[in-house]
């Protein structure tokens, strides 16, 4: 069979399976926490983005860094309180390593994966891996789901040919 015989419909599983390939296979997922760095210190600037608000970006006073909260790391609304208590010191583990910006951006967000606000945990490096990893663990379902249209999707673009000559 030649790729001109294959319908949409396989190239389209194709296209999604190859997309969750290169995503299971080519993300490192989340750092372990002893890669991670704290920083601690008082809120200078927050801001919600997105198109639901559903990314935290935040810099501390007393650091240049900036940094950045997913909603993957769950408990949004909570996280977004204790940044935004007045005074608060905070206290966030964060990927050094690791930029979290557009490339149409010109600063650096680095990814936070705890949070405590005046001495009390708010999100723990803990949770934050349990909810990055349940996304990593949907992604492999997504590509064993892709892998199965695509053979189906091939098996019926084979007969359809075989049946036409």
């Amino acid at each position: 069979m030649k790729t001109k015989h294959l319908s949409k419909n396989s190239w389209v599983s194709l296209s999604f399976t190859l997309l969750m390939l290169a995503l299971v296979f080519g993300v490192n997922g989340i750092p372990s926490y002893d890669v991670l760095e704290e920083k601690t210190g008082t809120l200078e600037w927050f801001e919600e983005i997105g198109k639901r608000k559903n990314t935290l970006r935040f810099k501390l006073n007393e650091h240049d860094q900036m940094f950045v909260y997913h909603s993957v790391g769950g408990s949004l609304s909570i996280v977004k309180e204790a940044l935004n208590k007045d005074g608060a010191a905070l206290t966030i583990a964060y990927d050094p390593n690791d930029s979290d910006s557009a490339i149409w951006e010109f600063e650096d967000f680095h990814p936070v994966y705890q949070v405590i606000s005046n001495g009390r945990l708010v999100k723990s490096y803990r949770s934050v891996a349990a909810k990055y990893n349940s996304n990593s663990d949907l992604a492999v379902w997504l590509l064993i789901a892709g892998l199965l249209s695509s053979v189906i999707c091939f098996g019926i673009d084979w007969n359809v040919l075989r049946d036409g000559n």
